[in-house]
């Protein structure tokens, strides 16, 4: 699993990290805008202006495509498992199509891949819950595929189908959970452009003679929390913002079993 340029590092610890480096890149910047402006007057000044409203810009530019890159990868998250439990609630429904003691056998591990399911949502239960997940793939596979030896219908091949979504499934929310998180060059370049940004304004600041650091301030908290929120959409497994399980506590508490 990729854990992208931070690592395993708590958001909280990473927002601390980000305020206190953005806030000594500003404090440099001012330190030499003040001397600059100490050596060369108010031609220390010349041209800054356009050069920080470019560099802002950008900064916008590359927080609004990060921003949304780890929208899309949220928003994906909540859509698998509605995904996911209508094609486990799909297989459950089709098991009415199946022989006995297929049918029983089918309903069992149903029930229990959806509880391992709900379990891949809690970080220090996945490992467990992925290897059971599988485990329980491959044992209902083996009753499909004895189901299908017994009664070789067309109803049977759409009971077959439902399972084979539902094992699809697990690879897809796999994939969007645990790997593919936001390239840590994407996020490596964002990081450096708001350090340089905040580099300047301190600069500007400096060698303008300002001592007032309220603005510079407002500008560090709000860049390190958009930081934090951007991590916080693209890490599942930690943050204020989750993916609700409610779709596939649904379809278990359909199967007569309460969580």
């Amino acid at each position: 699993m990729s854990n992208g340029i931070f690592g395993a590092v708590p958001i909280g610890a990473v927002f601390a990290a980000t305020i206190v480096a953005f806030m000594l890149a500003t404090m440099v910047g001012h330190i030499v805008g003040v001397r600059t402006r100490a050596r060369l007057g108010d031609v220390a000044t010349s041209d800054l202006g356009t050069t920080l409203g470019g560099l802002l810009g950008l900064l916008g530019l590359l927080l609004a495509f990060t921003f949304g890159m780890a929208g899309d990868r949220f928003d994906r998250r909540k859509t698998l498992v509605v995904e996911e439990a209508n094609a486990v609630g799909t297989a459950w429904l089709r098991t009415d199509f199946i022989p006995e003691p297929q049918r029983t056998q089918a309903r069992d591990l149903l029930r229990d891949y959806t509880r391992a399911r709900l379990e891949i949502t809690e970080k220090e239960k996945l490992a467990g819950a992925v290897a059971r997940s599988e485990k329980i793939q491959v044992e209902l596979w083996k009753v499909t595929a004895a189901a299908a030896a017994a009664s070789p219908t067309p109803t049977v091949a759409l009971y077959a189908s439902a399972v084979n979504e539902v094992i699809d499934m697990h690879g897809r929310r796999i994939a969007a959970a645990l790997r593919n998180p936001i390239p840590p060059t994407i996020f490596a370049t964002l990081y450096a452009v708001a350090l340089l940004v905040l580099a300047v304004t301190g600069y500007a600041r400096g060698a303008a003679g300002d001592k007032s650091a309220l603005a510079t301030l407002v500008l560090t908290l709000v860049l390190a929390a958009v930081f934090a929120l951007i991590l916080d959409l693209d890490r599942p497994y930690e943050g204020l913002l989750t993916v609700s399980q409610q779709a596939m506590r649904d379809v278990l508490t359909s199967m007569g079993t309460a969580r």
